[in-house]
């Protein structure tokens, strides 16, 4: 795969940001680019965008995309995009990285039950992400988090909707500071999303449409 869609995932793609667009146009709004350092980038092997479904009692309540790849030194990145509805109607995002290292012996990947074993790479101080388009996470302030295996930071859901949005359509780039005062590493995803997985997106983002429209039609009745 080179990478670039054809053009009936183009189409597909293209469908999915008109509906974002449609649905939310309150939210979508220019984010600035982030200030990087020189480092190259490092792009992951065996790329993959998947779309992710949450739901509360049966009902259609979060929506998101993960990427994931394997970068040098056997390592594994996770990199979640999600947005949400809670109980009480708040909506919001959230924005995780986290990197597994692909545990070794002789040479070669540990097995168990059939399955390679990985250890975490630990904490994350920090991390940042910004597309080709120059959307980034617009974190809610102390939005920052504690996690035991990487970094995830609470961000505002216009800011989600955005990457949302974006990500299916373009490259983008994850920077990673393990420790602070590091220079850290810069990794860039430039797959596209699979027209199976851009379908999942769509259908999750209508459900929670309604699920929202629902809750704010209760409260108003």
């Amino acid at each position: 795969m080179d990478g670039r869609p054809h053009n009936g995932v183009n189409l597909l793609i293209k469908n999915v940001c008109l509906f974002f667009a449609f649905l939310w146009p309150e939210y979508l709004s220019a984010a600035p680019a982030p200030t990087l350092n020189q480092l190259p980038p490092i792009i992951p092997l065996h790329q993959e965008l998947t779309a992710v479904n949450y739901f509360r009692e049966g009902q259609q309540t979060g929506c998101g995309l993960r990427a994931t790849g394997e970068a040098e030194e056997n390592v594994w990145l996770n990199v979640l995009i999600s947005v949400f509805m809670k109980e009480t109607g708040f909506t919001f995002g959230i924005f995780k990285v986290s990197a597994k290292r692909v545990m070794m012996k002789n040479g070669a990947p540990l097995i168990q039950n059939g399955r390679i074993i990985y250890s975490s790479i630990g904490k994350i101080h920090k991390a940042w992400l910004t597309t080709q388009s120059g959307e980034q996470p617009e974190l809610y302030k102390n939005g920052e988090m504690q996690h035991i295996d990487g970094y995830m930071a609470s961000i505002k859901f216009v800011s989600a909707m955005d990457l949302l949005a974006a990500i299916p359509r373009a490259s983008f780039k994850v920077g990673l500071i393990q420790k602070e005062g590091d220079a850290g590493e810069i990794y860039e995803f430039d797959e596209r999303i699979e027209p199976r997985e851009a379908n999942k997106l769509l259908t999750c983002m209508k459900n929670l449409r309604n699920t929202i429209d629902e809750y704010r039609n209760g409260k108003r009745s």
